[in-house]
């Protein structure tokens, strides 16, 4: 019988093994040019190894200077499938000032050399040239990947200790509460779970209203996760990178960010600024990591919001939630293909500081070898951890379109939702030196169009020096981020269930739920798996498919009872209904199999605009989530600076006397990235409000999470054998074809 305290410890994801091959490059004998080259010059040899089937497949010898017997020494390894014919093609080299002479080439059937044994071999090169290699197999058993549908260790520790936190902030906030609405005990502790979805800018400051409201309610001390997407992760990256949080709370650290965010943060890609970019991608380059847009992006946004934490690491954060003192950050990308349309096809990729990995696969690693090369789970070529400002980029790379128009190429239609919003944006919104002393003149632009013209010319000479083909400007590609596929030479002809027990958890949802989003094209190729053969895969903004980022707490692993969900999604007017992404979010859901409360989006017809909603699960719906959407809206704002009390001066009333969509100014735009200091206040302003006046409803919520663990203890822990889990899906070993790019 399983254990009921982690049931996804035996749904068993196969783990892969590989073989290491190593070579040993001792020495060779009677190096030769020919008899005419011998005549000539002393050869300067050096010996060239190349495995085609091996992901870092070509490996060579430092050339020792005039010698015909030289003596290298040298050993090197390389990662093999097992399943693949894997030949060993051994070059001798003489190394030129000019162009480098090949003196010969044989190859090795490494099929002949048996695992644990070592073979001392001889190779002739020519007719009279021998090299003399030490060979070796044996299984390689460091795998570097998680192959497992459970959480982590480490966020396993944390929820332990977090729950304990967790319960003493509920009885905190519930105070004069009566018993049976407060945790008697940990097991009675309900996941609360805090979502910011993507929105820019706009996201961005609207979340640290959000923050400070629930930081100074004690909200954020009932809470266990936070998750955003896009906007909202560079708020949480500024928050938990920041040397005194949470000691310092969101207050002192919004004001910072109001100062960031006051000037436009293209001016960084002026040359003086630029020069010192381009020269950090050579770098990156040269080491053999991809580079795209994304990569400029990440440092634009970095210098902007955390410049002087450039050096900042993901992992870094697990300082801020080793002790349980925080909520655990979430972050998302997805990852996709470049031919075919994120809302029909997409991976989501989560990032803690504790892991990195896509649950659809049930494959994880540590944040510090994302980026790294991997083969069959195990890294054949290791990296430096990528700084922050790099996921900084990713997760919000679709905004790296603004590098087309300030580079002054025109983008191709077929273009993203997202994308396509940008089309009928002011330019001064994404053009502009910074000229903001004063709000008024926040918006306008400041530099002739010849200045623009040869600023434009001169950035695109240098940034596109770094790509080796200039249409990428075009296209998707060439904005998305790109890493190595960490999960290269996997075989995942079928993906794993996000909900593995979910035939034996099966709701019947009315066909008409199941269809609450009408476009057949729809999530259409999620069940797709991802290309193992390709080296590297694309990574993209998550608001390209929808803009909450529902799949992170979604996962039944994390059995979150409360999602309180804030959508700063931009809408055609502010009387628009605030419920797309929302019926996106449950579309998905269901396709997944995961509990999800049913989202009537005709409560809007029937309550109208309001500054949130709840979705509470259906009676007998278990393990299903109530959801508190919050939604971007100026109401009881305009006339209450505070929860009941009244604005009564007429300067006050007109600071609050604003639209956030309907504003033909367009200040809180999407692709806006200035913010004047009234325009910041007035939205981190109108944020922090709708939260504090809406606490009661937090709080009631709160309390029936309670009651309902009180009543099922066993939330999200399921007691079944293995027998009841319907087709159950494992990795298997992929044993046809090479790797290709």
């Amino acid at each position: 019988m399983m254990s009921a305290r982690d049931p996804d410890q035996y749904i068993i994801v196969e783990q892969q093994y590989s073989h290491k091959f190593k070579v040993k490059v001792l020495r060779a004998e009677n190096v030769t040019k020919g008899t005419l080259g011998d005549l000539l010059d002393t050869p300067d040899p050096y010996v060239e190894l190349f495995i085609p089937t091996a992901p870092e497949s070509r490996k060579r010898t430092r050339h020792i200077d005039n010698d015909i017997n030289p003596e290298w020494d040298e050993s090197f390894e390389f990662i093999l499938d097992p399943n693949q014919d894997n030949v060993l093609e051994v070059t001798l080299m003489d190394a030129n000032y000019v162009v480098d002479e090949t003196l010969g080439m044989t190859s090795y059937s490494i099929s002949k050399l048996k695992v644990g044994e070592k073979e001392l071999v001889s190779i002739l090169i020519g007719k009279t040239t021998k090299v003399f290699l030490e060979l070796s197999l044996e299984i390689c058993s460091a795998i570097d990947l998680r192959f497992s549908l459970a959480l982590c260790d480490k966020e396993k520790l944390y929820r332990q200790q977090r729950r304990e936190k967790v319960m003493l902030g509920i009885k905190k906030l519930l105070d004069m509460e009566k018993p049976r609405f407060l945790p008697s005990s940990p097991q009675e502790v309900p996941v609360i779970a805090v979502v910011g979805s993507g929105g820019g800018f706009r996201a961005m400051v609207g979340f640290s209203g959000v923050m400070k409201a629930l930081y100074e309610s004690g909200v954020l001390d009932c809470s266990t996760y936070i998750a955003g997407l896009s906007g909202s992760t560079w708020y949480m990256s500024m928050l938990y990178s920041h040397p005194e949080f949470p000691k310092k709370g969101p207050e002192q650290i919004n004001e910072e960010l109001m100062k960031s965010v006051s000037s436009n943060p293209l001016r960084l890609l002026l040359p003086q600024h630029i020069t010192n970019y381009v020269q950090a991608l050579w770098t990156k380059k040269s080491n053999g990591q991809p580079v795209t847009f994304t990569d400029i992006f990440g440092m634009l946004i970095g210098e902007t919001l955390i410049p002087a934490r450039m050096d900042s690491k993901l992992s870094e954060m697990q300082e801020k939630i080793n002790d349980a003192q925080s909520p655990l950050p979430l972050f998302t990308c997805l990852h996709v293909k470049p031919d075919v349309s994120e809302l029909m096809f997409a991976d989501w990729v989560e990032f803690s500081p504790y892991e990195i990995g896509m649950s659809k696969y049930g494959t994880f690693m540590t944040p510090d070898l994302f980026g790294s090369k991997f083969f069959m789970g195990t890294v054949v070529k290791r990296y430096e951890e990528n700084p922050l400002h790099f996921l900084m980029g990713v997760w919000g790379s679709a905004f790296s379109i603004l590098f087309n128009r300030v580079l002054g190429v025109k983008d191709i239609p077929g273009g993203s939702t997202m994308e396509e919003e940008l089309e009928h944006i002011k330019p001064e919104h994404i053009v502009g030196e910074d000229s903001l002393d004063n709000d008024e003149e926040s918006h306008k632009v400041c530099m002739q169009d010849d200045r623009q013209q040869e600023q434009a010319s001169w950035m695109q000479r240098m940034v596109t020096s770094l790509f080796s083909d200039s249409t990428l400007f075009n296209t998707r590609e060439g904005r998305a981020g790109k890493v190595h596929n960490f999960m290269l030479g996997l075989n995942l002809s079928t993906s794993i269930p996000l909900a593995p027990y979910s035939d034996v958890l099966a709701q019947n949802y009315p066909e008409d739920e199941a269809d609450a989003v009408t476009d057949p094209d729809e999530f259409d190729r999620i069940y797709e798996p991802l290309d193992v053969k390709s080296k590297k895969i694309h990574i993209v903004d998550s608001g390209l498919t929808y803009n909450l980022p529902y799949p992170l707490i979604l996962r039944p692993q994390r059995g979150v009872d409360l999602i309180i969900s804030f959508d700063f999604s931009a809408r055609p007017g502010d009387s628009s209904p605030p419920f797309k992404e929302l019926l996106l979010a449950e579309k998905w859901a269901r396709m997944n199999k995961l509990p999800f409360p049913r989202i009537d989006p005709k409560v809007f017809d029937r309550e109208g605009m309001k500054e949130c909603y709840v979705f509470k699960p259906s009676k007998g719906n278990k393990n299903c989530p109530t959801v508190i959407h919050f939604v971007l809206v100026n109401l009881d704002f305009r006339k209450f600076k505070a929860p009941g009390i009244p604005r009564e001066t007429e300067a006050d009333k007109q600071f609050a006397d604003f639209d956030i969509f309907d504003d033909p100014e367009t200040p809180y735009s999407t692709f806006n990235f200035q913010y004047s200091n009234k325009a910041f206040t007035q939205l981190h302003d109108l944020m922090e409000f709708n939260t504090l006046n809406n606490i009661e409803v937090i709080k009631e919520a709160i309390k029936e999470s309670v009651v309902y663990r009180k009543e099922n203890p066993s939330r999200c822990s399921v007691s079944l054998s293995l027998n009841d889990i319907q087709n159950k899906k494992i990795l298997k070993r992929d044993t046809t074809g090479l790797v290709h790019k």
